[in-house]
Formats: C-alpha cells, sequence, structure tokens
C-alpha cells in the first residue's frame, strides 16, 4: 500500500473512528450526509486539483473502496477501482462537500462512482468504455460501492450510512449519438428513467438531481446532440417525482470560458457547480 495513503488512512482512524474499529464510537451521525455522485467524465473532474478547494476538515471525507478507508475530501477524488475511475485531477465534489457543510454543519461523506466516457445507454457506447444500462457493469458497481461504505459504518445496532441524494452528470455519449443518429432523444429519455427507478428501488425516495449536460464546442451538429440530451433531462425532471435539475447553467459556459477542451469542465465552472448544487440541496431540506 501506498505509504502515504496508508499513513492517511490511519491518521483518519483516529480522527473519524475506522470502517474496522470495533468500539462503540462511530462517524454515524444523525447530522450526517452521504452523497452518490455518478456519470461520466465531468461527474469525475478533469479539472486542475490545485484550483480545487482544500480544507484539513475532517468532517468532509470520501469514501475509498480499493483501500476500504475513510479520507478526507480533497482533490483527485475518486479511485481506480470498481470501474470508475480517479478524478484527472480536480472534480466538483470538493466544492460541493465543503459548501454544504459549511451552511449546515453536517457532516458529509460522498462516494464517487464516475467513469469517463461511460454511457447511459448500450447503443452510445463507445470502445467498451462501460454503460450504465442493464447491459453494463456501472450501475451494480455503484451499488457495490454503496454495499461497501455501508459494511464500512455498520456497528452492530447503529443505523446504516444509507444514501441522502444522487447527483447525476453525464449525456455527452448520448448527445454525440443523437447528433450521428444512432439513437434519439427519447432513447436516452427512457434510459434516464429506467435509471432512476433502479436508484430509487434500491435506495429510497432520495433525490435524482442532475446537473444538465453541456455544450460541444466548435461543432453545431453535435452541439444540437447535446442540446437534445438537455431538453430530455428537463422533461424527466418535469415528470418524475423527486428528480431535480440541480444546476442549468452549464449550457453558458462556452461564453464564460469555462471549457477546458471540446465538452470538459475547467476548475472554475466545477467549483461554482458544486458550489450551486450545495445551495441546491440545502432547498430541498426547507
Amino acid at each position: 500500500m501506498n505509504r502515504h495513503i496508508k499513513y492517511l488512512g490511519c491518521l483518519l482512524i483516529v480522527l473519524l473512528s475506522s470502517c474496522h474499529k470495533n468500539t462503540e464510537d462511530t462517524v454515524i451521525q444523525e447530522d450526517q450526509k452521504v452523497f452518490l455522485v455518478a456519470g461520466q467524465s465531468n461527474a469525475m473532474g478533469v479539472g486542475d486539483r490545485e484550483k480545487s478547494i482544500k480544507q484539513e476538515n475532517i468532517e468532509v471525507v470520501e469514501y475509498n473502496s480499493q483501500y476500504d478507508v475513510i479520507q478526507l475530501l480533497n482533490d483527485p477524488i475518486g479511485q481506480n477501482h470498481l470501474g470508475f475511475q480517479q478524478a484527472q485531477t480536480g472534480s466538483f465534489l470538493a466544492a460541493l462537500g465543503y459548501e454544504y457543510n459549511k451552511l449546515t454543519k453536517n457532516k458529509v461523506i460522498v462516494v464517487q462512482a464516475a467513469k469517463g466516457g461511460a454511457s447511459l445507454t448500450k447503443e452510445a457506447e463507445i470502445e467498451n468504455w462501460g454503460n450504465w444500462s442493464s447491459s453494463g457493469s456501472l450501475f451494480q458497481n455503484s451499488l457495490t460501492k454503496i454495499k461497501m461504505m455501508q459494511a464500512c459504518f455498520l456497528q452492530g445496532e447503529i443505523p446504516k450510512a444509507s444514501i441522502d441524494a444522487i447527483f447525476w452528470s453525464q449525456g455527452e455519449n448520448e448527445g454525440q449519438a443523437i447528433a450521428n443518429q444512432i439513437i434519439e432523444k427519447q432513447d436516452y429519455k427512457n434510459a434516464l428513467i429506467q435509471l432512476v427507478e433502479k436508484y430509487l428501488s434500491h435506495l429510497g425516495e432520495v433525490p435524482f438531481i442532475i446537473i444538465e449536460t453541456g455544450r460541444f464546442q466548435g461543432d453545431s451538429i453535435k452541439d444540437q446532440g447535446y442540446k437534445a440530451v438537455r431538453e430530455a433531462q428537463r422533461e424527466v425532471a418535469a415528470e418524475m417525482e423527486n428528480v431535480h435539475i440541480g444546476y442549468d447553467e452549464t449550457e453558458l459556459f462556452i461564453e464564460r470560458h469555462w471549457l477546458k477542451d471540446v465538452v470538459h469542465y475547467n476548475q472554475e465552472a466545477l467549483n461554482d457547480i458544486g458550489e450551486k448544487l450545495a445551495y441546491f440541496y440545502v432547498s430541498l431540506e426547507e
């Protein structure tokens, strides 16, 4: 095991209580929130860790499934494990966790389940990069990671660390597939509905919060495909209970110069997403 990771894990065992601790103490608290973050590369984050939010706040952590430890929520967040990927190198998760903690004083645990290039539908999958449909493994792997996190915290009669919200950022693959006439907007919409229903059936009636898919810079045909994905996301949010558009400013990122390349959000954008998602989730709790 990497010496730095081992040291950090041991440090947090002392500060937070360990996944393997056998005392009566636990990090499970009534004021604790557990967030699942899922999707593809903009959920994973391809920003800049040097511009990401950094704090030594032990009440804002992530579950590391690779080493089965709790660690501080600092970029690069996530692990190359269970088919998911670590941020390359900054994400919106630190801003989300720390801003929410600042607003509410609640403890935060993030479970990152994001994979670059992952599609929602099998038809839009590229080069076996993974998909979230029933033909792929990512949905089931996200449940596995959640169960691992819950087992980490179970201590006798103490309540399990159930998921309090799902944050979803995905759709770029389908935007290009729509542009290339491989699928239609309705195909993405149907797949998104099915995904939401599967998550809610497993995790309960928790908020499914969508970060709208952004734009494709420099290709008007692909950009129209991305627009169709946003329209589908808005329709699902309007038609289904527990589904919300938590962030709807991504279509402005070209004008704001917030794209790192033709599709990926830079760290300024990611920090804005995380901060405003925290405010949005607080508004749902009121």
